[in-house]
């Protein structure tokens, strides 16, 4: 059984693995994928391309975050927040029964 104080560590992990992706997607990987944006004006995307990016003339045809790219991110920040501490929490915990 959870305590309360498991839960909310459990929770602030969460909310950190999100932010901590959408960190990693905008500010590494999308510079990684796209470094010159305007290259798109002139070239055709793929399949995989348009699923996380699309081209509006609100952004001036540079590519920009689908909402699955939001969703994906978030999602995976999520899990890999949750992994994290249940397998802290789970470590601690075999911790303080060995010792006691």
């Amino acid at each position: 059984m959870m305590t309360a104080k498991q839960i909310v560590i459990v929770i602030l992990s969460a909310l950190a693995g999100a932010v901590l992706a959408f960190v990693f997607n905008f500010l590494i990987l999308d510079k990684i994928l796209i470094p010159d944006p305007c290259y798109y004006h002139t070239h055709d995307t793929n399949k995989v391309f348009n699923i996380f990016y699309e081209l509006t003339s609100e952004e001036g045809y540079h590519p920009f975050s689908t909402k699955f790219n939001f969703i994906f991110t978030a999602t995976i920040g999520v899990i890999f927040g949750l992994t994290f501490s249940i397998y802290k929490l789970k470590k601690r915990d075999g911790r303080k029964t060995t010792k006691a």
